[in-house]
């Protein structure tokens, strides 16, 4: 598509997993559409949106990740290989940094001290090049009750295909074989087939270069190789605020990074899908301010731990190391309601065994995230403040996973290396959601079931924001589901809007 365009069917604003999966199925659905696929980021790897951790020179993927940090793009000080299983880096005075890759929002962790590891990604691809790729699947009060079993489950297949899901990546690993063994006979009794201890099912392709862990490039596809002419990715294109006319979104106001230019697109129907964070912050610029927008956030508090393991250590490689994926896979124990509140998630490297144990949380009013009219951030959009807190159940959900990892430690012989399983800082865990949650249209919720913003027309909200329910398993499988749903229901639009056009000129 020429950048001359100044009209098209759908503009969609962030190129992370659900933006990327918004424009692909609608692509792949109607070919003839018009796709704008508009980011601030630059592309950071090859192709565009690729996970980093597929880039093989080190060198190369250290700048990947340096470029993605936004105001910051300095060192942060990489940790030892070790600390970077805990989920977090530690400074030497005891705070904390971002990972590597990312940057704090509004750049300090001053900034919102009741949650202060909240992190963003400014790149082509966004978090989606650079999350850890795990893609379980939502059980029980985790699913989204109103959507219906068989319509759920089939947009979570598509997802899974979408992000080349599989639960057998490491298949034949003796040392997964004992991990879940060992997990199985603490955790397996009187669970359902599908809630076992398993392997977890990872958008990774060992084939693929370096780790082949998913990113959006994966989800686009043949987009990017010039066989769709009707599609664009726009990177170092920030948008400023979604043009309304009524309810209705009438195009986006954007402009070019590089040159300062400002310069309005017209739209037939618009997607924000810049993350959990800064897609509330785009409706609040557009002047789309729902009672429930930012409201309700929910993020896993999330326990880390490291166990030395009883056995000989061996050397890992740079590579091996700095990438986050272990030749051996992941071991999930997976949520199983109140008998088993909460999702472990456990990979090694060496003699090092790594447990992340992700709770649900109390989904509160009161949790938020907060713009100002008055305060810019470093784009010159409103400033974000977050506002969260733990509840009496959630902390006793910490006590009980605490117990969890003590005994994971006893089972397989071996001691904490810390003192004792820690509470990571409030988002550190970078699954944001509910900012822009689905639901029924009470003043609770932000968005319909096929994700178009309450008293809109034409105007879609995506991402991790979306999810609506408490969960404890990672988000992005079901985030990317629900942009299916939702980029179907664009797709049946426009098509519907064709189909008329063509008889009223018939």
């Amino acid at each position: 598509m020429s950048r001359a365009t100044d009209h098209v069917d759908v503009a969609i604003v962030g190129s992370g997993p659900a933006g990327s999966a918004y424009a692909r199925l609608i692509c792949d659905q109607l070919p003839e559409a018009r796709v704008l696929l508009i980011e601030a980021g630059q592309v950071v790897s090859q192709p565009p949106g690729a996970h980093v951790n597929t880039i093989t020179d080190p060198g190369a993927r250290a700048r990947a990740k340096l470029a993605s940090q936004g105001p910051t793009q300095y060192s942060y000080g990489i940790a030892p290989a070790e600390l970077r299983l805990l989920g977090h880096r530690s400074a030497g005075d005891g705070s904390i940094v971002p990972h590597t890759g990312l940057f704090f929002v509004g750049s300090t962790q001053e900034t919102s001290p009741d949650f202060p590891a909240a992190s963003l990604a400014n790149n082509v691809g966004g978090m989606g090049a650079h999350w850890f790729c795990a893609c379980p699947r939502p059980a029980g009060t985790e699913r989204i009750g109103f959507l219906g079993e068989a319509t759920l489950d089939d947009a979570l297949a598509t997802a899974e295909r979408l992000l080349r899901v599989s639960a057998t990546q490491f298949a034949g690993s003796e040392i997964a074989a004992r991990r879940e063994g060992l997990l199985g006979a603490l955790f397996d009794h009187g669970r359902a087939p599908d809630r076992r201890v398993q392997p977890m099912p990872l958008a990774v392709c060992r084939d693929a270069p370096g780790t082949g862990q998913s990113g959006p490039a994966v989800i686009l596809g043949p987009l990017l190789d010039g066989g769709h002419p009707q599609f664009e990715l726009r990177p170092g294109t920030l948008c400023r605020r979604v043009l309304m006319a009524g309810g209705r979104a009438i195009g986006v106001d954007l402009v070019d990074l590089a040159s300062a230019r400002t310069y309005q697109i017209a739209a037939d129907h618009v997607v924000l899908a810049a993350d959990s964070l800064r897609t509330p912050q785009l409706l609040f610029c557009s002047g789309v301010r729902p009672a429930a927008l930012g409201r309700q956030l929910n993020e896993h508090p999330f326990l880390s731990a490291l166990v030395n393991l009883d056995e000989p250590p061996h050397e890992l490689d740079d590579a091996e190391s700095d990438a986050l994926m272990p030749a051996s896979g992941v071991t999930w124990v997976p949520f199983d309601g109140d008998r088993f509140p909460m999702h472990a998630q456990l990979h090694q490297w060496s003699n090092l065994l790594a447990v992340g144990i992700f709770l649900p949380k109390e989904i509160g009013w009161h949790n938020r995230v907060e713009f100002s009219d008055a305060v810019l951030d470093w784009r010159g959009l409103p400033s974000m403040r977050v506002h969260y807190s733990l509840s009496d159940v959630d902390r006793a959900r910490v006590n009980g996973a605490r117990e969890v990892m003590a005994l994971i430690a006893r089972a397989f012989a071996g001691a904490f290396r810390d003192e004792r399983p820690r509470l990571m800082p409030a988002g550190t865990s970078l699954h944001y959601q509910g900012t822009v949650r689905m639901g029924v249209e009470d003043g609770t919720s932000v968005c319909d079931p096929h994700s178009r913003v309450w008293g809109t027309e034409n105007l879609y909200v995506a991402g991790n924001g979306v999810i609506p329910t408490s969960t404890a398993c990672n988000p992005t499988l079901t985030s990317v589901a629900l942009a299916v749903l939702g980029a179907h229901e664009v797709a049946g639009r426009l098509a519907g809007h064709r189909t008329r056009t063509a008889r009223s000129h018939s």
